[in-house]
């Protein structure tokens, strides 16, 4: 596959300037970070009606990577909080009410590779996962309620491109539950120390 002629030069800069910027970096591995994106908060489990919803969510994060292939990460995530309303027919209307939250600690695995600037990686973890889902059915007025906080087994993957001190990151990450996983994909903002 040939690289066309334009694209070249471009290239060549980015990774001239990450190679440049990934070896004047601080080798202590710690960060923190921060990042937005949309979530899935959902559950199967209040029968008549099925909860899934899209929200905007977030997160913090601070994490250590003492060496090259291995660290850990403590984070918050607030999953959002969406409410919707559907039309069911001749009897009315349906509303529905989703909102979720986790405390997660991981063990991140990135793997090797030879751009210094660059990083892939998949972590898993456990969460303290708090959901908070209502439906109320119309024209009876009949209420189905889950508010849960329970530990949850926790994973992610995402990528990294580092500009030295800065790097932005691409993540999913879900969080299990039997209702159907809750999750988030976002786009993140570290600080290398």
């Amino acid at each position: 596959m040939r690289i066309p002629s334009w694209l070249c030069a471009p290239v060549a800069l980015a990774v001239a300037l990450g190679a440049s910027l990934a070896a004047h970096a601080d080798p202590l591995g710690f960060y923190v970070g921060a990042g937005v994106g949309e979530s899935t908060v959902q559950s199967s489990e209040l029968l008549p009606l099925q909860v899934y919803e899209h929200p905007t969510g977030w997160k913090v994060f601070a994490g250590w990577r003492p060496i090259q292939m291995l660290g850990a990460e403590l984070e918050y995530v607030d999953l959002g909080s969406k409410s919707s309303t559907y039309y069911n027919g001749a009897t009315g209307s349906d509303y529905q009410h989703a909102s979720a939250s986790a405390v997660g600690a991981f063990a991140v695995g990135y793997l090797p590779q030879p751009i210094p600037f660059l990083d892939f990686y998949g972590k898993v973890g456990v969460a303290s996962l708090h959901t908070n889902i209502s439906s109320t059915i119309n024209p009876s007025g009949q209420v189905f309620t889950d508010d849960t906080s329970n530990a949850r087994f926790a994973y992610g993957a995402g990528v990294e491109v580092k500009f030295g001190a800065p790097a932005l990151r691409l993540e999913y990450q879900g969080f299990s539950t039997s209702g159907g996983d809750q999750s988030l994909f976002s786009l993140d903002f570290a600080w290398n120390f």
